[in-house]
Order: structure tokens, then sequence, then C-alpha cells
């Protein structure tokens, strides 16, 4: 699920998820001044008399922020500001793409088990994951982020309430909670889980697993369907199926071999080698001796169908 939901990242994206990781790590640290004053990039504000200052970082300021005001001044102090959540954002949604699409297949002591849960329609959890969002802005709204936000970036000054068209006009406005507030965000989140719900699907044939009653070379065909289908996703899953499934099929061929081989020996008076082909054939420790064994029964079921019920 979320492989089609997280799209894999390219190695462009992986620079640039690289780039803020180390500006978010330098700017959140408060270095971000010195840097530029060092590399001579920037200057601190300098006054040789009230009208006359030289600089760009304002006294006191050490972090890169989002423009406030008119005057579109990018210093700030250091607090987290808005940059600072839309970087940590973007890493988290690469971090999340690189766990969600992460090479499993040659990893040692791994072993690839089927999921339990799968999407029975990925538009239904999309229009849950935008409801859900929906949510908490119109949360955020009514306890007053937005208002807080427009007054930080120099929009507004000393506004509270929420965000909304008041007496023909957009602003905002001094809000109460109220029971039609708590419906309102109920229903969009029973409605954000009852569209996940929906698009979602639990295998119950995992849980009731049937049993697998096919002979030796049943499962070998049925071991080359799956493999077909397994590339139409993953070629590389689908490649060591296949691989599996020929692999077994050469040793079952093997097996006959060695018995026209004793076949041949004992017809040719060479009982030593017949004995020791038939040996490694049927002893329990023979090294051909379950490849004989899925050969046997697989020639002795040959022909028999089981009864279709009516």
């Amino acid at each position: 699920m979320l492989k089609r939901v997280f799209k894999k990242p390219t190695g462009l994206s992986l620079v640039g998820a690289t780039f803020l990781a180390i500006f978010e790590s330098v700017n959140s640290s408060g270095f971000s001044d010195d840097i530029a004053v060092r590399f001579g990039l920037a200057n601190r504000i300098t006054c040789s008399s009230p009208d006359v200052c030289t600089g760009s970082i304002p006294e006191g300021k050490e972090k890169i922020m989002v423009p406030d005001g008119a005057t579109f001044e990018i210093w700030g102090n250091l607090e987290i500001g808005i940059l600072d959540y839309v970087i940590v954002a973007s890493l988290a949604y690469t971090l999340v793409s690189l766990w969600a699409h992460r090479p499993i297949e040659n990893q040692f002591g791994v072993k690839k088990t089927r999921k339990l849960i799968a999407i029975k329609s990925i538009r239904s959890i999309r229009i849950g994951v935008l409801a859900f969002f929906v949510a908490l802005l119109s949360m955020a709204n009514k306890t007053g982020k937005f208002a807080n936000i427009s007054n930080s970036i120099g929009v507004t000054k000393h506004e509270t309430g929420s965000l909304g068209r008041h007496d023909g006009s957009w602003g905002f406005e001094a809000f109460e909670w109220g029971l039609l507030d708590f419906a309102e965000l109920s229903l969009l989140f029973s409605f954000s889980l009852y569209c996940v719900w929906k698009g979602l699907e639990v295998d119950k044939a995992i849980l009731n697993p049937i049993p697998d009653n096919r002979n030796f070379i049943e499962r070998i065909w049925g071991g080359i369907r799956e493999a077909e289908r397994e590339q139409r996703t993953d070629i590389e899953a689908g490649a060591v199926k296949a691989n599996d499934s020929f692999t077994k099929l050469v040793q079952m061929l093997g097996a006959a071999t060695s018995l026209n081989v004793a076949a041949s020996s004992l017809d040719e008076g060479d009982v030593k080698v017949a004995f020791n082909k038939w040996k490694n054939l049927t002893h329990r420790k023979g090294k051909q001796n379950q490849d004989w064994k899925g050969l046997s029964e697989s020639l002795e079921q040959a022909g028999n169908f089981p009864d279709e019920e009516e």
C-alpha cells in the first residue's frame, strides 16, 4: 500500500533531501548567520549614525526564516517557524518513501511474508486522507492557528479567532466552541476513517489457508504460473520463483535419468552400478530420494481426477 501512496524517490530528490537536512540542522542550530558572515555572503547591521546603517543581518537574529512583513526580512529569532515545518514534512515524506521502496530481497535472514491488509480502492483511501487533512485544517482554524500564522508573517496584526466570511467579507472573528463545531469535526474524522476502511480489505485467505494437496509436478507448474503473475509487479521476485520452479523440475528429471541409467546398467549386467543408482533414489539418505518421491507420487496420481461436486 505504501508503495502506491508514496512514490519512489529519484536521485535528484534524494540530493535535494540531503541538502534540506543539512540546511535544517545548521539553520535550526543558529549557525546560518555565522556562516553567512564568515564567507562574506552577508554582514551584520552596523550604524555609524541613527540614519546611516550598513549590513543585512539585524542584531540578535540568527536564523533564516520565511520573509516577514513588507520588508521581506529573512533573518529571524531562533525559534520554530513555517519553514521548519515545511522542511521536516518534506524529509518525513522522503523517509517514508525510502522505507516503502527499500530492497529486502538480498538481506540476510529476512523472509518476505505475505501482507494481511490489501488495497481494495486507492480512490477511497485518497478521499479519506483528504478528509482527514480538511478536518485538521478546520481544527487548526477553530483553535486560532491561522490567525497566529497571519500575524507572524505580517499579513495582519494582533488578530485572533477563526478565519471565515463575516458580514460579507473575509476576516478573523472571535470564536467559541459550540455543539455544531464538535459535530462538524466528528463527521469529518468519521468520514475519513470510513473511506480508509472501505479502501482496505483483509486477505482472509491468509487467515484461513487452503491446504496444498497438489503433487510434485503440479506444484512446479503452479510455481511457474505464480512467477509469471509476480513479474507483473516485481520482476526480481518473479525471477526468483521461476528459477526455483525450474530447479525443482531439473532435479526431478535428474531422478528420472538416474532410473534409466540403473535400468540400462542392469540390462547390461552391471549390477553394482544399477544397485548404487537405485539406492541413491530409494534410500531415505540418498541424494535424489526427495526428487524420486515427488516423481513417483506424480506418476502414480497421473490421470486421477477428483470428482467434482454437482
